[in-house]
C-alpha cells in the first residue's frame, strides 16, 4: 500500500524522469501509467493488466514510439516512450485518447503526451471532453473532488473490470 507521501513523491520523480528523458532524448514523450483508485496502486492484478495492456499498446504503435524505460513501484506501473521523428503530435493524442476509450480498460490507463519543451498536450487541446468518471458519466475530476461516490465502490468496478480484462485477453 502507499502512502500519501509516497503517492506524492512518486508525482514528483515521474515528472523528474519524464523531464530527464525529454532532454536526454531532444524528443516528445508519451508515459503509460495506470488510474487506480485508493492506496493500493500496484498489485499482481493491475501489473498483469498494464503488462497486457501495454502489449497491446506498442504493438498498435510500431514506428511511433519507442520504449526507454520501464519501472515497477509500489506507486504503480510506469513505462515510457520516446515519440519517433516525424509524428504529429496533434494526431498522435488523438490516438492515444482513441486508445484510452476503446481499449477494455482503457479507462483505468493514462497515456499522458508532451511536446519535447516538456508542455503536456491534453484531451482539451484537441477538442475532446475531460474523461469520465468510472462509475457515473460525469467529469471524473468533479466526481473526484467531491467524493461522490465511495472508496469501495470505486475500488469494486477496478477489480471487476481488471480481472475480467485478464479473463477475456
Amino acid at each position: 500500500m502507499a502512502t500519501l507521501v509516497q503517492i506524492l513523491k512518486g508525482r514528483d520523480d515521474r515528472y523528474a524522469l519524464q523531464t530527464s528523458l525529454i532532454e536526454r532524448y531532444k524528443a516528445p514523450l508519451v508515459s503509460c501509467t495506470m488510474n487506480i483508485p485508493g492506496p493500493h496502486k500496484n498489485s499482481e492484478l493491475i501489473q498483469a493488466s498494464f503488462d497486457k495492456a501495454m502489449e497491446a499498446f506498442i504493438q498498435r504503435n510500431q514506428g511511433v514510439l519507442e520504449e526507454v524505460s520501464n519501472q515497477q513501484k509500489e506507486t504503480g506501473p510506469e513505462r515510457y516512450f520516446i515519440v519517433l521523428g516525424g509524428t504529429n503530435l496533434q494526431a498522435l493524442k488523438r490516438r492515444l485518447a482513441f486508445f484510452e476509450q476503446v481499449y477494455p480498460i482503457g479507462r483505468w490507463l493514462d497515456l499522458d503526451l508532451k511536446d519535447r519543451d516538456g508542455k503536456a498536450i491534453t484531451r482539451t487541446d484537441i477538442g475532446l471532453e475531460p474523461r469520465r468518471c468510472l462509475l457515473c458519466r460525469r467529469p471524473a475530476k468533479e466526481c473526484a473532488r467531491s467524493e461522490r461516490h465511495s472508496l469501495e465502490d470505486l475500488l469494486a468496478i477496478t477489480e471487476k473490470e481488471l480481472m475480467l480484462f485478464l479473463k477475456i485477453m
